[in-house]
């Protein structure tokens, strides 16, 4: 029940026992009255100024009843009194605001993690993320567990022990062109994606008759797209490969497909090097 009806319940039943109050005294002050007239009117029919003894005992027992109806209306009103100061009393103490005994309790429920546990949290997160690092390409299906030879991002199964990567020289021009296909072919592959395609266009270069290395990516069917933007990353990787003549396994590679967008009956004809997700790798003979 709320307050408010609370407080309606107990005004309505202190006006009831104030009503039962004054019914009592109103119902039996006429009585009196009635007797008070009956008297004068002996009175005056007599010409005497006393109450006969019979007259006032009625009268004295009607004082009587009335003052034992106003007790007992009164000893109403102050029991009702007494309940509502009780019941007040219990609300107050129910709503009484938490001692600083509970508020610490609640406190030490509601704390949060300790020092500790975020320490053990940020230190899996970074071995989450080396991890991604490592792996930046999708699963490798045909991938070697070989470890990589000193210099080189990737181990595989047939390193060539004579191979190692050329400085090539480009303009501006031609470097924003590798650049933006390296990213077009395999910008989503991750570092050492991006560094084995750099890698089998360099290669392809060096092996080749061509006029520069645009010339490469024009004549051997590149199809990336070039209107990516090319990221820091993607830049880094070519520097690594053209600039500083770094490569991504120890053996020449100068072609590659994609497996799961086609099949090439020529380029599995090739000497395989190597997988990086779904990008095959070959030397051609």
């Amino acid at each position: 029940m709320s307050k408010v009806m609370k407080k309606s319940t107990r005004f309505f039943t202190l006006s009831l026992c104030i009503a039962l109050l004054f019914t009592n005294a109103l119902f039996l002050a006429p009585v009196v009255g009635a007797a008070s007239d009956t008297n004068n009117s002996k009175t005056e029919d007599t010409n005497t100024d006393n109450i006969t003894p019979a007259d006032d005992a009625e009268l004295t027992q009607r004082a009587i009843a009335i003052d034992e109806a106003k007790k007992e209306a009164q000893a109403a009103v102050d029991e009702q009194l007494a309940i509502i100061a009780l019941e007040e009393a219990s609300e107050e103490e129910t709503q009484a605001p938490q001692t600083e005994e509970e508020e610490a309790t609640e406190e030490e429920t509601a704390a949060p993690e300790t020092d500790s546990d975020e320490d053990e949290t940020s230190e899996d997160s970074a071995e989450s993320s080396s991890t991604t690092d490592e792996n930046d390409g999708e699963s490798d299906p045909d991938g070697s567990s070989a470890a990589p030879a000193a210099g080189f991002l990737m181990g595989i199964d047939n390193p060539d022990a004579g191979y190692s990567g050329t400085v090539v020289s480009m303009s501006d021009e031609e470097r924003e062109y590798c650049e933006r296909m390296v990213m077009g072919e395999a910008g989503y592959t991750g570092y050492t994606g991006m560094a084995l395609v750099a890698q089998c266009i360099r290669d392809t270069y060096v092996a080749g008759n061509y006029s520069s290395v645009a010339d490469v990516i024009r004549s051997n069917g590149y199809y990336g797209s070039t209107s990516i933007e090319p990221t820091e990353t993607c830049k880094e990787v070519v520097s690594y490969i053209f600039d500083q003549g770094g490569s991504a396994v120890q053996h020449r590679i100068q072609v590659f497909y994609a497996s799961d967008i086609c099949t090439s009956e020529w380029h599995e004809s090739q000497n395989y090097v190597c997988s990086y997700g779904y990008q095959r790798f070959f030397d051609c003979y």
